[in-house]
């Protein structure tokens, strides 16, 4: 979904989706990790999903994208959402959680999004979880990677009740697996922001932030979380791709891919047991 309307930074977004795609071509269909070629589950790829701009005045925001992600969940498939920027979160969210009240989040990304408003647009990327938290406030979400805050986030997390946990990077090196899978409800959307990655590995994003995450550090966590859960919907979002610089794109289309190949381990026959082969130690 190339959806691009509020990112006021980089610009690019809109052009996300197909570069990703294009990188796709390029990888091996065997993982070197899962010894399975993942694509064997069966991979759909749509045509691109047009969305009408999102503005405060909208009465149905992302419907288009709603609707294609319920129908897509109804057909029996995982719906797996390439933007485009942020914001077109909320609707892929609101559709499966309709499907799987049951559900919790896990939010990978740099920033909260928990601005009540950027240039007059309540819709805008940098408002995404707040628009969630208040549509759907009963959602058990995990925040994972987060460095920057603006004040006014921090004093609305510090000042109400919510369902919100949070993992800043700079603690990273405290934090325990256990304790993550215990905020996620048993079904679980996975929504991905590209600038979750330390800006070294990953500066093809809106918005790249210094001391993120290194390949490893994300590989671990999606890896259990897909293992010891049951994943109902994911996004990648906010990529942005940089002229004549190809390896982020690559980086890109891989993460993707072995996110499916963890999501679908056991049909892909990779464990042999019913504890997940691949299990990490109790600390990530």
């Amino acid at each position: 979904m190339p959806y691009e309307y509020t990112p006021s930074f980089n610009k690019g977004t809109k052009n996300g989706p197909q570069a990703i795609l294009n990188a796709s071509t390029r990888l091996e269909k065997l993982d070197d990790e899962l010894w399975k070629e993942i694509s064997s589950i069966g991979i759909n790829t749509t045509g691109f999903i047009n969305c009408e701009a999102v503005s405060g005045k909208s009465k149905e925001p992302f419907k288009e994208v709603e609707e294609i992600v319920r129908n897509t969940a109804i057909g029996g498939c995982v719906p797996v959402l390439i933007g485009g920027e942020r914001s077109i979160t909320y609707g892929s969210i609101k559709a499966v959680y309709d499907l799987f009240p049951d559900i919790s989040v896990l939010y990978l990304d740099a920033k909260t999004g928990l601005k009540n408003s950027v240039n007059n647009n309540k819709y805008n990327h940098q408002c995404t979880l707040k628009r969630i938290q208040e549509t759907m406030p009963d959602l058990k979400i995990t925040q994972i990677g987060i460095r920057s805050v603006s004040k006014e986030e921090a004093d609305w997390l510090e000042s109400n009740d919510h369902n919100i946990e949070i993992y800043f990077a700079k603690d990273k090196n405290k934090w325990m697996l256990s304790e993550m899978l215990s905020n996620l409800t048993k079904n679980v959307y996975i929504t991905f922001n590209f600038n979750v990655f330390d800006s070294g590995i990953m500066p093809s994003c809106i918005a790249p932030e210094p001391g993120g995450l290194s390949w490893e550090d994300i590989l671990g966590i999606i890896r259990n979380v897909c293992a010891f859960k049951e994943i109902v919907g994911m996004d990648f979002v906010e990529y942005c791709p940089i002229a004549g610089l190809t390896a982020p794109d690559f980086t890109a289309a891989k993460l993707i891919y072995k996110t499916l190949g963890y999501t679908f381990a056991r049909q892909l026959g990779v464990f042999e047991e019913e504890k997940p082969a691949f299990a990490t130690s109790e600390q990530i």
